[in-house]
């Protein structure tokens, strides 16, 4: 590494480590102000209140980086400015993209952290972390809100529509399924008054059975009681739903694996999954947009609070965007993959315009 790129790199570092930590005791202070509400109503002990903010603190980390690395690089760079050093550097024949290189290899490196923290750690201090909340704090047991009636499973044989699952019991109520062939041929229609769960499969109870002759015909006989042909156990009806940020790529596949056999469309985990690749590369995107903001703005007159300024409007605009595409892909309205990188593809766009403009 060239002795310029380290001395780059240190006062970037400099910077950087300095907003990090105002940004991180910003997220802190208002995570406090939000949760103090539990400390008056709970009277939880004090190290609960303290185990709860430590566990949420990869989190706090996270969603601070890319913020003070576009800060540390923009704010590094005018200071350099400030003292003629970018004058000199330029003098001496190194354009932008030499003096960004050893900013950007930050941001790949964040980029990297990124993904990696949000493999491994983020999904743990997410859950974690409502375990804290939820049970330590406030005395609750770990429960699960899950809706018992009107449940619909599709498969790519069948759909089957319960109208209420007693779960004390094991029983379902008002139980219809219809089946069809490999070739979408109907097969049978079955609705039972009730079905329970014996041993390691279903009963149906008062079952009127629908199907279809080779004439045409549809005929309708009653069984008091069958085997009923739902695959689906008790506990996969009390299984809760994990929320996304509690998921990492492979959990979060293997649930939309899931769903597609199911004959389910999952949107919604699509958009999750594109976008667990495409937010972490924000700290690359961020480190490339503080070059050209910071060789443009002239370091007097103001320079400085206009880097600043401009640091906060850039990192808004990019949530803010990045936001807005993921509800319209959550929505079904954009596929899931133009709504994880629209963000990163138009930011990305406008930094490597507006880096190598800054060359010319």
């Amino acid at each position: 590494m060239r002795i310029l790129d380290r001395y780059i790199i240190r006062e970037f570092l400099k910077v950087f480590f300095i907003c990090l930590t105002v940004f991180f005791f910003v997220f802190l202070l208002i995570e406090i102000t939000d949760k103090i509400k539990y400390y008056f109503q709970y009277n939880p002990p004090g190290f609960l209140m303290l185990k709860y903010f430590l566990v949420k603190t990869p989190g706090y980390l996270f969603f601070t980086l890319p913020m003070a690395i576009l800060l540390g690089g923009m704010l590094s760079l005018l200071m350099m400015a400030k003292h003629s050093e970018l004058i000199a550097m330029q003098a001496g024949g190194i354009d932008a993209i030499s003096i960004a290189r050893p900013v950007i290899i930050i941001g790949v490196i964040g980029s990297a952290f990124m993904f990696l923290a949000n493999e491994t750690i983020i999904p743990w201090s997410n859950r974690y972390s409502e375990y804290i909340q939820n049970v330590e704090i406030t005395g609750k047991t770990e429960t699960t809100f899950i809706r018992f009636d009107q449940i619909w499973l599709k498969s790519a044989d069948s759909i089957t529509h319960i109208q209420k699952y007693d779960k004390p019991d094991h029983t379902l109520e008002k139980v219809s399924v219809v089946r069809w062939d490999s070739d979408f041929n109907f097969l049978e229609r079955l609705f039972a008054d009730k079905a329970k769960w014996w041993k390691d499969h279903w009963i149906f109870y008062g079952v009127n059975r629908t199907t279809e002759t080779q004439g045409g015909r549809f005929t309708v006989e009653t069984i008091p009681s069958m085997k009923g042909p739902l695959e689906k156990t008790p506990e996969d009806f009390e299984k809760g739903e994990t929320p996304t940020k509690e998921m990492n790529l492979t959990q979060l596949g293997d649930l939309i694996d899931r769903l597609v056999a199911e004959g389910q469309t999952p949107t919604r985990y699509l958009v999750d999954w594109h976008d667990k690749i495409a937010f972490p590369l924000v700290c690359l995107i961020m480190a490339a947009l503080s070059v050209p903001f910071a060789v443009r703005v002239g370091p007097r007159g103001g320079g400085v609070a206009i880097g600043l300024a401009g640091s906060i409007v850039i990192a808004f605009s990019y949530w803010i965007v990045h936001t807005m595409f993921i509800a319209l892909g959550h929505g079904g309205y954009i596929p899931p993959i133009v709504a994880a990188w629209a963000a990163d593809t138009l930011f990305g766009l406008a930094a490597a315009i507006l880096l190598l403009n800054a060359c010319t």
